[in-house]
């Protein structure tokens, strides 16, 4: 029986506390902590709170379980990225009809890919994935147009999704990543699948789950 899951971030991530009644003073510890004798962003560290609050908010109010952010400052420049992790019913479009598990392939049928018009166009590739600790996923990943809260407007980020299903159930972990970084495409990408090959699920024995 699956009881929970694993996800490694590298150790310069921030791992964010999602609880609304502790998240506030526990990120602002944690940046204390974290920035102390690191000058780059010692100096940037109430922006740095700022940004880690509103994706802890952010990802609580999607249903995420697990957050991890990234904030570094690279030639004098802010590079931010997120992971976060949410256990999902199986997507609307897929039917689990006289099974037990969602499938991979099931997944894809419900993802779109859309081709960029121009250079400077969204763009979304949808593929199948083999994660090592998990077995096999679908993937939705390229740049795509955010609508911010409260009609705030609309942000472009680089993303990929990659849709694992929960062994033995009709759930599907997703594991999602987010830049804002459009000049650094590739290498995010490279970064995020990276961290998702860390995903694992846990057994109530502690142990990884086999490939399925």
């Amino acid at each position: 029986m699956v009881l929970g899951f694993s996800i490694s971030v590298p150790d310069t991530w921030f791992e964010v506390d999602l609880n609304p009644v502790t998240r506030r003073a526990s990120i602002d510890a944690l940046v204390r902590e974290r920035t102390r004798g690191v000058p780059e962003l010692a100096a940037n560290r109430a922006a740095i709170s700022r940004l880690l609050r509103h994706t802890a908010r952010d990802a609580a109010a999607g249903g995420a379980l697990f957050c991890g952010v990234m904030a570094e400052a690279v030639e004098g420049a802010g590079l931010s990225a997120s992971v976060t992790v949410s256990l999902l019913p199986a997507p609307d479009d897929v039917q689990v009809v006289g099974m037990t598990e969602v499938t991979p392939s099931m997944i894809m049928s419900s993802l779109a890919e859309k081709a960029a018009r121009s250079q400077d166009d969204t763009w979304t590739t949808v593929t199948l994935v083999d994660l090592p600790r998990v077995g096999q996923g679908a993937r939705s990943y390229g740049v795509e147009d955010i609508s911010l809260p409260d009609r705030a407007g609309w942000i472009r980020t680089t993303m990929m999704q990659t849709f694992v299903p929960v062994p033995r159930s009709d759930q599907v972990a997703l594991i999602s990543c987010s830049s804002p970084n459009l000049v650094l495409v590739d290498a995010l990408h490279d970064l995020f699948d990276a961290v998702t090959s860390t995903f694992r699920f846990v057994t109530d024995g502690g142990e990884l789950m086999a490939p399925v």
